[in-house]
């Protein structure tokens, strides 16, 4: 059985979305740290967004689930109305989000057909 595989554009959005679940651990950690909120909203919030973005890192393979990702960049870039700070620590992996979604489609067009 063959191992199917990656096209570059989903292989660069899975590591924009792990980039992004390193940032929700650590910066759930210095929220509850510096108590700007109580811990189980800390808990709650890390742990939806850390699930909605496992979830997008096994369908980002579909459309639909690269369309999802880009809402929910939209989502995460809205994390500056909370602090500054924390969104301009997901704007630095929303831009790599925004990387992967444009020169990833561009690697896929000019890649050759492997043959069978």
């Amino acid at each position: 059985m063959a191992k199917r595989e990656k096209s570059a554009t989903e292989s660069l959005l899975q590591i924009a979305l792990g980039l992004e679940m390193v940032v929700v651990f650590f910066g759930a950690l210095v929220i509850n740290g510096l108590r700007l909120y109580s811990g189980p909203v800390v808990l709650v919030g890390a742990l939806v967004t850390f699930v909605v973005l496992v979830l997008l890192y096994g369908s980002v393979r579909y459309r639909i689930g690269q369309i999802l990702g880009h809402v929910f960049q939209v989502v995460l870039l809205g994390s500056f109305v909370w602090d500054v700070a924390i969104g301009l620590s997901f704007a630095v992996v929303v831009a790599f989000w925004i990387f992967g979604a444009i020169r990833g489609p561009l690697l896929d067009r000019n890649k050759p057909e492997s043959s069978q």
